[in-house]
């Protein structure tokens, strides 16, 4: 599976797509919005009418489909935080319609890691939170709300990514955690996930060295075959992370040819490549799948079972059986969203002029260039709201602190630290993993994730209004874009 990083597609790929490529992966500089997600699948569909066509919109810090505005729906973490399965599953049926609307088949989500270190660079408010019981009902009622609109989807990144603390796009993360600790926390949302009828399972680049001391789990028969298919009982598609990454490709991605055969034999059915040299990537990769039949390192059966997973799962494209309306699920999420924060001392700005100073970590290559922040929408209630790039000395404007992820770096804290410390009359939002470290204000809100929606209801809490027809109307704007 490679992926689509341009826009328009380039010649050579609609070439390879013509002549047997069956799956792609649209990465942001393809999509963008509704619109120009439809432009590229229009094109690719008159090359190949039943190509798969997949993406990774998760909803929050990760959108493929409104990165120039942000996602419209909220992130994981903070559906976890409102705690109504319901929620979730309206929020999976509208994130569906979305991708069904830009005729995109396959979402790369939910994401079913049960996030317990905080300091976790790539998971974070991607999971619905740290109580794997509570994460295992939310990834299904996501699962339910995706397939019931005829979308697939995609529980990820077994066999659980939420208790490491280095990035797979960088180096080969370790999960070091006792066996039965293990079965009873990461595995649980898999197992839940496979009792939802999930269409597939992406394996994820991480040693866990209780399974496998020597490969990771996208390469580990012992993973991917022995654990999923057997002990789980999974038999629809396994899907790797993309192999470009430094986790098994090596930091000059020298290693990805021999990670497509490894992954294929551990018994994933589609590699994802990754959006990088994507001529180059296919091309070796091919090269290297057909030595490896030619030498009987890779056997045609293993391949054969591949394919038959991957016919089923065009099939199950025409079942579509949900009857609720997108005004009945906007609705439901409208009534829920303001429950997503959480609110500490005096967060009331109580001021028309309003300071908005953000520190923030550079986004993690998953969720990439998204737009986020609140000052936009307290201007939109009519607010002076600008951004400052330093903090401002106390002059009749208020002053919000908006922070993500500052704990990757001690430069980034420090600065969080220095500014409460001129202005302990700031409100701090927190629109990250919630930290503990952030300094005392006299207010503060975690949003529990980035995104349009979190910004917005953070807007909303600040100015003291219900954000009740608000919400309504940024879900129906999805609506109106997409017809």
């Amino acid at each position: 599976m490679p992926g689509i990083a341009a826009h328009p597609i380039e010649g050579w790929l609609a070439e390879m797509v013509a002549h047997g490529v069956e799956s792609v992966c649209l990465f942001s500089d393809a999509v963008g919005s509704p619109k120009r997600t439809r432009d590229t699948v229009r094109a690719l569909r008159a090359v190949a009418p039943d190509l798969l066509i997949a993406t990774d919109e998760e909803g929050g810090e990760v959108t493929r489909l409104e990165p120039l505005t942000g996602s419209s729906v909220l992130s994981p973490l903070a559906l976890g935080v409102i705690g109504d399965v319901e929620v979730t599953r309206a929020t999976g049926r509208i994130i569906g319609r979305m991708l069904r609307a830009s005729d995109v088949d396959w979402t790369f989500a939910p994401v079913a890691d049960v996030n317990v270190d905080p300091r976790n660079p790539v998971i974070g408010v991607r999971s619905f939170g740290s109580d794997a019981v509570a994460a295992a009902a939310h990834v299904a009622a996501m699962i339910d709300g995706l397939q019931s609109v005829g979308v697939l989807a995609t529980a990820k990144h077994f066999p659980g990514h939420g208790d490491t603390h280095v990035d797979s796009h960088e180096d080969l993360p370790v999960l070091d955690v006792d066996p039965s600790l293990f079965v009873d926390r990461e595995l649980s949302p898999f197992r839940t996930a496979v009792a939802a009828d999930v269409a597939a399972v992406m394996t994820g680049h991480l040693l866990v060295p209780a399974l496998d001391p020597y490969l990771p789990a996208s390469l580990s028969r012992r993973i991917t075959t022995d654990l999923l298919r057997h002990e789980l009982g999974f038999d629809g598609v396994v899907v790797t992370d993309a192999v470009e990454m430094g986790a098994v490709a090596g930091a000059d991605r020298a290693n990805l040819p021999a990670a497509v055969v490894a992954a294929l034999n551990a018994g994933a059915d589609v590699v994802c490549l990754g959006a990088a040299n994507q001529r180059s990537a296919l091309e070796t990769s091919a090269d290297a799948v057909a030595r490896a039949l030619s030498d009987g390192t890779l056997d045609r059966d293993r391949l054969a079972a591949a394919a038959r997973r991957r016919r089923l799962l065009r099939e199950r494209l025409a079942r579509t059986v949900s009857s609720s309306t997108a005004e009945t699920d906007a609705e439901l999420i409208a009534r829920a969203a303001a429950s997503s924060l959480t609110v500490r001392g005096d967060v009331d700005l109580r001021a028309t002029e309003v300071d908005v100073l953000r520190v923030s970590a550079t986004p993690g290559y998953a969720a990439g260039a998204t737009r986020w922040g609140v000052a936009p929408h307290l201007s939109g209630l009519g607010l002076d709201a600008r951004e400052v790039a330093t903090v401002p000395e106390a002059s009749g404007r208020a002053l919000v602190i908006e922070v993500r992820d500052a704990w990757k770096s001690p430069d980034l804290m420090a600065a969080v630290d220095e500014a409460a410390a001129r202005r302990p009359d700031a409100v701090i939002v927190d629109a990250g993993w919630p930290s503990p470290a952030l300094p005392p204000t006299r207010g503060s809100i975690t949003t529990h994730g980035s995104g349009n929606l979190a910004s917005l209801l953070a807007a909303h809490r600040l100015a003291g209004t219900d954000p009740h027809d608000a919400v309504l109307a940024t879900l129906t704007a999805i609506d109106l874009e997409l017809t």
